[in-house]
């Protein structure tokens, strides 16, 4: 009897075990249903909804880039491309490749294709069956519409096979400003690029059903893909993108269209859930005008014709920094970069002495010769006793120290008794030695008003490219020459000679402050921007920004403009080549030592009208000798243009046969 209910005993602990068992997993199981079903139901949902969607995308139009008067610079234009979809591709071998050969035939018609190669390419391009058509590379790509006729007039036949219509970068006016608009090349070229924008989404719409928005790429979606184009030089690198408060918003590139399908566990498509077309990007309006840009860029090819010598112009509007030309020689034309470049291209290009992949307006650092003096003149008045009687006599050289240092005046026999209007407008290089020797300019005030007027430093341009120059003082001989800073470099420096570099922008912007009254202006590029309707459709127009005010005295511009004034008007002024136009010019003209063997370089700088100033101009001709006779007469032709007047060829004026 006790062995019998010692076995009860036994038997009924064991079931309680077994039953404690079976409640303890009984809880888990409902614990987890509890965890799955009311904390984490949102995640899994989201990971089946992915599983069994697919997401094609379709390219967007970029921007078109305009200029002032709505001319359009830059816009898209369709090419139609041979795509495979693979999941309408045959499985079957023999019908594949009947496929293969009857695309071949008619591709072949037109270009060379391989068979091999080319059943080889769709094998790949099969080895997803997803329902996302995939570019034929190659052979496939840019074809003409014989082509897409006789593709799509034997579609039935090859099924998997289908013609889609994408758009190219085209640049109508070929060579026209390329430096200033620049060129797009797919991102995956320079994955730098993507690395750094790979995580920038289009903004948030409310526009998606909320079951859309448990998919994460339509949720988040990113703007580039390796696919993308961007943005290499040029307003279209700097308007890619652009800050809005905190977030980076694209401008040209538009947001990608898409169609969401639901697929088999295959992958391949069911039916379609949802869809949005593609959207443009912003449409751009530049500050440039191309009538005047191209006067200045045929004015500027005929000036270095048959050298190997570069050339730059810039017009700049006076009150609002607005680029109205902006020209640089030689240039490129802007479509080669929508296709690879052949290497043999690529190196003749790279290996021209002429770099005509610089922009030479804002990125050539050269002397400026005698147009500093416009400079040097206001650092001069403002810090000397200089007046407007004081008188130096020039004999044609001076010399300094106890070596007895010559430095010469560029008109050899000398310019007599000479005046501050008079050594303005005859460019007398003695004058300004004496501003120095006998008025007690100094290097420190040269340089000082240099930079006040935006030199050895960039202007802030709204392209990318830009360098700064050399404005030199002691400490900067101290640091890069390990030298003392000496009278004779002084007296360079004053005539714009030494180690003084600028650019044609800089040079632009200077006289643009005198011809305003002592506004640093930021030059702009970019008129308005007129957003499309999916980022708020509204017209954004770009306001001045003044750098800083000069600080000078009213009297001091105005001897400055006077003395420019007179060297168009004088008999023996270096300008006269703009006298006569019809519209009153003020301007300095500048002739540029770089090597004691080799022509000088030619500068010409000047404003319009002189009473009411509206353009201030700069032009650089590399070894174009004196700035007067090869400088200046572009810039005439230039002005012409803005104002409507006469053709602005140049008569040849009694100017000095070394004249400045």
């Amino acid at each position: 009897m006790d062995s019998i209910a010692e076995q009860k005993s036994q038997f009924a602990t064991r079931l309680r075990v077994v039953a404690g068992v079976v409640g303890l997993v009984f809880v888990l199981f409902v614990g987890r249903l509890w965890v799955l079903q009311l904390t984490r139901w949102t995640t899994y949902a989201k990971d089946a909804v992915a599983n069994r969607t697919e997401i094609v995308w379709e390219q967007a139009p970029r921007g078109i880039i305009c200029d002032r008067n709505g001319v359009v610079l830059a816009e898209n234009r369709p090419v139609w491309t041979v795509h495979i979809i693979p999941a309408d591709f045959p499985d079957d071998q023999e019908k594949a490749d009947e496929i293969v050969a009857q695309l071949a035939g008619i591709l072949g018609q037109e270009r060379s294709v391989s068979i091999p190669e080319l059943k080889e390419q769709i094998s790949e391009i099969c080895q997803s069956r997803g329902p996302e058509a995939r570019p034929l590379p190659g052979v496939g790509e840019d074809v003409s519409l014989r082509v897409v006729q006789a593709i799509e007039a034997h579609q039935y036949e090859m099924p998997g096979v289908v013609i889609k219509q994408n758009s190219q970068r085209y640049y109508p006016h070929g060579e026209l400003a390329s430096h200033l608009i620049g060129y797009v090349r797919p991102i995956n070229v320079n994955l730098v690029d993507y690395e750094r924008v790979k995580d920038f989404c289009y903004p948030q719409s409310s526009s998606a059903p909320d079951r859309l928005l448990n998919i994460d790429k339509l949720a988040h979606q990113p703007i580039y893909t390796l696919n993308s184009l961007f943005g290499q030089e040029g307003v279209e690198a700097s308007y890619e993108l652009l800050e809005r408060n905190g977030k980076m918003m694209p401008v040209l590139p538009g947001r990608r269209g898409y169609h969401l399908y639901e697929v088999n566990a295959s992958g391949q498509p069911v039916r379609e859930i949802d869809s949005r077309p593609p959207d443009p990007g912003a449409t751009v309006y530049l500050a440039l005008d191309t009538k005047l840009q191209r006067v200045a860029e045929q004015a500027l090819e005929r000036a270095i014709a048959g050298t190997k010598h570069t050339a730059a112009a810039v017009m700049m509007d006076v009150e609002t920094g607005e680029i109205l030309v902006l020209a640089s020689k030689p240039s490129l034309n802007a479509n080669i970069w929508t296709k690879p470049i052949p290497p043999e291209e690529w190196k003749r290009i790279h290996n021209d002495p002429r770099r005509p992949l610089r922009n030479t307006a804002i990125a050539g650092e050269y002397p400026p010769g005698s147009v500093f003096k416009i400079i040097s003149a206001i650092a001069a008045w403002q810090t000397t006793d200089l007046q407007e009687n004081t008188t130096f006599i020039c004999d044609g050289a001076i010399t300094v120290g106890r070596r007895h240092q010559r430095f010469e005046c560029w008109k050899h026999s000398g310019h007599g008794a000479v005046d501050f209007y008079k050594g303005m407008a005859q460019s007398c290089d003695v004058y300004f030695y004496q501003t120095v020797l006998k008025a007690g300019l100094s290097s420190d005030s040269i340089a000082r008003y240099a930079r006040l007027l935006g030199l050895g430093a960039r202007t802030g341009i709204d392209i990318p490219g830009e360098e700064e120059g050399c404005v030199p003082d002691k400490e900067w001989k101290a640091t890069v020459e390990r030298d003392l800073w000496l009278t004779g470099d002084t007296l360079n420096m004053v005539i714009g000679q030494g180690w003084l570099t600028v650019t044609p922008l800089q040079m632009a912007v200077a006289t643009a402050a005198v011809a305003n009254g002592g506004n640093v202006l930021q030059p702009r590029v970019v008129h308005k921007i007129q957003w499309p309707q999916w980022l708020g459709g509204q017209v954004e127009v770009l306001k001045p920004h003044i750098v800083r005010k000069l600080g000078v005295a009213p009297e001091t511009l105005a001897r400055v403009r006077r003395g420019m004034r007179l060297a168009v008007t004088q008999p023996h002024g270096t300008a006269q080549a703009v006298g006569g136009l019809g519209v009153a010019v003020a301007g300095k003209t500048g002739s540029a030592e770089h090597r004691a063997d080799r022509p000088t370089h030619a500068w010409f700088v000047c404003f319009a009208p002189y009473h009411h100033p509206k353009y201030a101009v700069a032009v650089f001709v590399w070894e174009g000798g004196h700035g007067g006779t090869t400088a200046a007469p572009i810039a005439r032709q230039i002005l012409a243009a803005a104002f409507g007047l006469e053709r602005g060829r140049h008569v040849s004026a009694p100017l000095p046969t070394a004249s400045d």
